[in-house]
């Protein structure tokens, strides 16, 4: 599970004192000019949860995944129960949790974009972002979808768009065999994958084990990834 960090959710009450506000479903309902760093933000409403907010363009982006070359070094070819709740720590590499991520995305009121943003070891940078995200619940497999993809890494996840999630013991893609096994990662896969940023962190090494983005570098291992969502527009 991620750890918390200084997490603090904290805003000024009319009083001057400070007070939690259950009204923080996402990071975007933070003050604009917070900045970047874990709070407590509420999903369901009602429960607290931790979330690392990228505040830098007062924009509030709710991340949910984070690759780099960080060390201690995170292992992300975990179970289920791992990518359900969470894995790493928000000062290194992880992921957020997929039943925080389903909570954020189910909510009838809010229509959210996700932004992937990919780094290689050249210090080049592409991004790609798809309109509409969301996943199902755990009933569904956290099955995931999207609309438009824009930007300038090339859709490498429209191969995945529909796919339940899969991990090293829940097998939920088409392939005969377990794709997440072969691939050594977690993701949607289909049979198998455009796309592992999952995957083993291998710098310097090309194969389908590695945190990849095909339609920009093939299957060269990136030097890091970050995923996040928004809301952009109200139904």
């Amino acid at each position: 599970m991620c750890a918390t960090g200084s997490a603090s959710g904290l805003i000024s009450g009319t009083n001057g004192t400070s007070q939690q506000d259950s009204t923080v479903r996402d990071c975007s309902d933070l003050p604009y000019y917070l900045a970047s760093g874990v709070y407590t933000i509420y999903p369901d409403r009602l429960t607290p949860t931790s979330a690392y907010c990228d505040m830098d363009d007062g924009e509030g982006w709710t991340v949910f995944q984070r690759r780099a070359d960080i060390s201690p070094r995170q292992d992300f070819y975990k179970d289920w129960e791992a990518y359900k709740w969470g894995l790493g720590s928000f000062d290194g590499e992880f992921w957020w949790g997929l039943h925080h991520l389903w909570q954020l995305t189910s909510q009838l009121d809010r229509v959210y974009e996700l932004r992937i943003d990919l780094w290689d070891f050249e210090g080049q940078t592409r991004y790609a972002t798809y309109q509409k995200f969301t996943i199902e619940s755990e009933d569904g497999g956290y099955r995931i979808d999207f609309g438009d993809y824009f930007g300038t890494a090339g859709d490498s996840l429209h191969y995945h768009r529909g796919m339940k999630f899969s991990t090293i013991d829940r097998d939920n893609d088409i392939w005969p065999d377990n794709c997440s096994s072969v691939r050594e990662g977690a993701w949607w896969y289909y049979a198998c994958a455009n796309s592992n940023l999952n995957g083993r962190y291998k710098p310097g090494v090309s194969d389908f084990t590695t945190v990849y983005w095909h339609e920009w570098k093939g299957f060269e291992c990136l030097s890091a990834t970050t995923m996040k969502i928004r809301p952009t527009t109200t139904p």
